[in-house]
């Protein structure tokens, strides 16, 4: 009974908490995309990282974040209608979020190889290679996921749309899958990060100058820290709960560990909102940046400026000619 009271109100804390965050998420993505594609910060590879998370985190809470609202908030699965959606849905909610974790995985070895002491290792800190890097993660993990396709299937048992286990591929893929997200990409976060803190503080041991390029590149460091921290603390407890799902332990059948699954995914949810406030908390180009671009967009400011072109220009039309 306790159980079922827990699930309960796990369903309601579903339906109360994430459409704030499918709003928030939504909105500080976009502000995100816009921010950090701007002039003064496209230029650094680690913002081509950053903004690649941001758009993947978009189409997260505008479109996946909504089926699991209603999946999970009122029992609606889409994925129920046909085998096609079964397959297509499955294919995106494992491919989603691995590639927002690589991508931070990306920007953590950008932001150790930009920190570092050695010039070769610096090298890599490019835009050009950043792009690249964007494209082959994307790439790689859209073709592993495939497998998502093959594996995945609406059952006529009763079961809905899920895996089918009694198959090598299929327990070999889903080990795939779970490994990539829940064991590399926090071992590869914890340990690029720890370099990257320790190769801080050798440049500023070595009093290397402090240039606004070299102030920017600190600050980029500091917003990835963040990024990992809470990265870690919002996805662990849904890793561990991945983990346990391929494992073969009898809890993974009971009533338990479908209360906790479905709980662990509520601070999940909240890993694609968190980093428009960690930008604005940790990093002072960030926020300026983000003053100039509601200053651009402020529709009073454009209609002030037009109409003190237009002031002048009347003045200058009813100005006497000079003979």
């Amino acid at each position: 009974m306790d159980d079922l009271l827990f699930l309960q109100v796990t369903i309601e804390l579903v339906r109360i908490i994430v459409p704030i965050i499918i709003v928030f998420g939504t909105l500080g993505s976009i502000v995100n995309i816009l921010i950090l594609t701007r002039q003064r910060l496209r230029g650094y590879a680690c913002s081509i990282y950053f903004a690649a998370l941001s758009t993947n985190n978009l189409f997260y809470t505008t479109v996946l974040l909504v089926y699991n609202y209603l999946l999970g908030g009122y029992a609606i699965d889409l994925a129920l209608y046909s085998n096609f959606f079964c397959k297509l849905i499955s294919y995106l909610l494992n491919f989603s979020p691995v590639v927002s974790a690589y991508f931070i995985v990306l920007a953590s070895i950008d932001r150790y190889c930009a920190s570092s002491l050695d010039a070769r290792r610096r090298r890599f800190s490019q835009v050009g290679v950043a792009k690249i890097s964007v494209a082959a993660v994307t790439i790689f993990y859209a073709l592993f996921n495939i497998g998502a396709i093959i594996s995945f299937d609406l059952r006529d048992d009763g079961a809905g749309c899920t895996i089918r286990s009694d198959s090598l591929f299929n327990q070999v893929f889903l080990i795939g899958l779970v490994t990539f997200y829940s064991v590399i990409a926090p071992c590869l976060l914890v340990i690029f990060g720890v370099l990257t803190v320790y190769n801080t503080s050798r440049l500023g041991q070595a009093r290397i100058g402090v240039s606004r390029q070299r102030r920017t590149e600190k600050e980029l460091a500091r917003m990835l820290i963040v990024q990992v921290l809470t990265h870690i603390v919002f996805t662990g407890p849904f890793c561990a709960m991945l983990v346990i799902l391929v494992l073969p332990v009898d809890f993974r059948s009971t009533l338990q560990f479908y209360v906790l699954f479905v709980f662990t995914k509520i601070p999940f949810y909240f890993s694609y909102i968190t980093p428009f406030f960690l930008y604005i908390l940790s990093a002072r180009i960030y926020r300026e940046e983000m003053m100039q671009l509601f200053k651009k967009l402020n529709p009073m400011r454009r209609h002030n400026l037009v109409h003190h072109i237009n002031l002048t220009v009347q003045v200058q039309s009813t100005a006497p000619l000079k003979e």
